[in-house]
């Protein structure tokens, strides 16, 4: 059962992100690429977190893990991409983009680490 007040909330929310990209920008043309996965994701994180925050200290803390298990692994695979040019699974194009994002001097890994 959709929430749509909620539904409509993530929407704006998920496009008022986008929007702090620059026009014609990588963040935009990712954020524009994901557009439907990543609001999915966000309502379902949204109803995890509010179920870990309002029920179970123990299931938030699996909630944040796993987050953590998956920025870890998505940051690892970028290093490697970047520095594993000659590799059979990195194109040129794939090697440029992450370059791009790397660039913007995201890295969250070491927050969940502190």
């Amino acid at each position: 059962m959709s929430n749509k007040t909620g539904d409509e909330a993530v929407d704006r929310s998920t496009a008022k992100v986008r929007d702090q990209g620059r026009p014609h920008g990588l963040f935009r043309g990712c954020m524009d690429q994901i557009r439907t996965s990543h609001t999915i994701g966000q309502s379902l994180r949204s109803a995890a977190l509010a179920a870990g925050l309002l029920t179970d200290a123990k299931c938030y803390a699996e909630l944040l893990g796993q987050f953590y298990m998956v920025t870890a692994a998505l940051e690892s695979r970028m290093e490697e991409l970047l520095h594993n040019s000659g590799s059979s699974d990195c194109n040129l194009d794939s090697q440029a983009l992450v370059a791009k994002v790397k660039s913007l001097g995201y890295s969250f890994k070491v927050d969940y680490e502190r």
